[in-house]
Parts: structure tokens; C-alpha cells; sequence
């Protein structure tokens, strides 16, 4: 099967917490290359890949409504991928929150073009075409904004995975409310979207488990892997602590 047969969907990918084997934890479903922050490149990362036995790869570069480059980047994409036929690869984007009401920073031919869209809190929007100064916002202020705008993501916004969740308030404080962790994993399976596992922003990754082996959301597995040795990285610590390795 060429690399154009093997990325017509992820979304096969994604299991509740409780189904989680072996086959669906030996994934990387977040990942960046050249073509934006990452530091390897596409093949790179292929290559690393096989040789750490991944089985799929979601390649999701930072995009914004004025990107131009996504056809190209697809492109070499799907040609890479047809000599790792033993690694379903997959097209995607990381885009951020606008706004509380899901508008997200892409273009509808990028969204088309992808097969996996992560939806982010990066930025803090202030209603004015800005952005809020997180210097200027105490844990709590930042963490009801950045809940309000994951909400309105997965209310509205055509993603298939909420990013790294309460991703801005762990950066800067090292903490995010469990009730709004608790209400996102709620509305997201409500609404049949992932939450991601994200090894790279999760302090605390036992509790995150705990409260996914409670609600039972759909779950993405994702490093945010910038470095080729940060691929696989949130595979190997769930299977560190357990998870999936039946």
C-alpha cells in the first residue's frame, strides 16, 4: 500500500482509556519537523521511528489561517511514508483557539487536507484582535480562560483531538484545576473528540491516568516530540506505569 492508501483516517486510532492495549498505546500522534519548530526532518523522524517499533505517526505541524505551505509539507509527507509500510502514517495540524467559540487559527484547505486536527490553547485571546499577557494573569484568571476556550473547541471546533490539555496554566504554574480536567474529559467524549495524553505538558501524569480510567474519555497519545529523541517518549512512560501493555 503506497503512502497516499495509508492516510485516509486516524481516527480508527483513537480507543477509551479503558480499551488501551499494547497496539493503540505504541503510537506518536503529536509531532513537529522542520517544516516549522521541530528539529528533524521528515525522514528523520520515519527512520526513528521504525527503529523504536512505532506503528503510527500523526505528523501535526503548527499551522495558521494564513499558512501556504501545507501542500508541500503533505506531499512529502505521503512520498516518505510509502517506503515505512510498517508505520501508518497520517497528515494533521496543531491549530489554536481564537476564541471561547471555536474559531480556530486554519484555513478550511488545511482542515481538508488533514487527517488528524489537534485543536490548542497557545495563546490567550483578549477580544481585541490580541492576545492576553500571561505576566498579568494570576493561576486562576489563566486557567478559567484557557478552560472556557478548550470548551468552546470542543463544542464547536471541527477537531478531532483537544491538545495537550490545560496546557498554558501547567507551563506557568505547574497546576490545572481537576474539575476542569474532569469537565473536559466529559464533554469530549460527549462529543466523540480524543484528549490527549501529552507527556510534554502533563505534571502530574498518575493523576491525569486516574481521572482517565474514571470517565473512560477517547484518548490521543502524543509527545509533542520536537527532538528525535522525544519520539515515543508518552508510550514509553504509560507503559512505564502500566498502561497498555497487554
Amino acid at each position: 500500500m503506497d503512502g497516499q492508501g495509508k492516510t485516509h483516517t486516524c481516527k480508527h486510532v483513537f480507543s477509551r482509556f479503558r480499551d488501551l492495549g499494547r497496539e493503540q498505546v505504541n503510537v506518536e500522534l503529536q509531532l513537529h519537523t522542520t517544516w516549522t519548530d521541530g528539529q528533524a526532518t521528515v525522514l528523520e523522524i520515519l527512520q526513528t521511528a521504525r527503529e523504536r517499533g512505532l506503528g503510527a505517526l500523526a505528523f501535526t505541524e503548527h499551522v495558521r489561517e494564513d499558512t501556504a505551505w501545507f501542500p508541500d509539507f503533505k506531499t512529502e509527507v505521503l512520498s516518505a511514508a510509502g517506503a515505512f509500510d510498517d508505520i501508518r502514517v497520517c497528515v494533521g495540524c496543531e491549530t489554536k483557539a481564537m476564541d471561547d467559540q471555536g474559531r480556530l487559527d486554519v484555513s478550511q484547505s488545511v482542515l481538508d487536507a488533514c487527517d488528524i486536527v489537534l485543536g490548542v490553547v497557545h495563546r490567550l485571546p483578549d477580544g481585541k484582535g490580541g492576545y492576553l499577557d500571561f505576566k498579568q494573569l494570576s493561576f486562576e484568571e489563566t486557567a478559567e480562560i484557557e478552560f472556557r476556550l478548550s470548551l468552546g473547541m470542543i463544542a464547536k471546533a471541527p477537531i478531532d483531538v483537544l491538545g495537550h490539555p490545560g496546557g498554558m496554566s501547567l507551563r506557568r504554574h505547574g497546576r490545572f484545576p481537576e474539575e476542569y480536567f474532569r469537565a473536559l474529559m466529559t464533554s469530549t467524549l460527549e462529543r466523540r473528540i480524543a484528549i490527549e495524553i501529552n507527556s510534554s505538558y502533563l505534571v502530574d501524569m498518575p493523576a491525569f491516568l486516574a481521572l482517565c480510567e474514571e470517565i473512560n474519555p477517547y484518548v490521543s497519545i502524543g509527545s509533542d516530540a520536537h527532538r528525535l529523541s522525544e519520539l515515543g517518549r508518552c508510550r514509553d512512560q504509560l507503559l512505564e506505569l502500566g498502561i497498555g501493555r497487554s
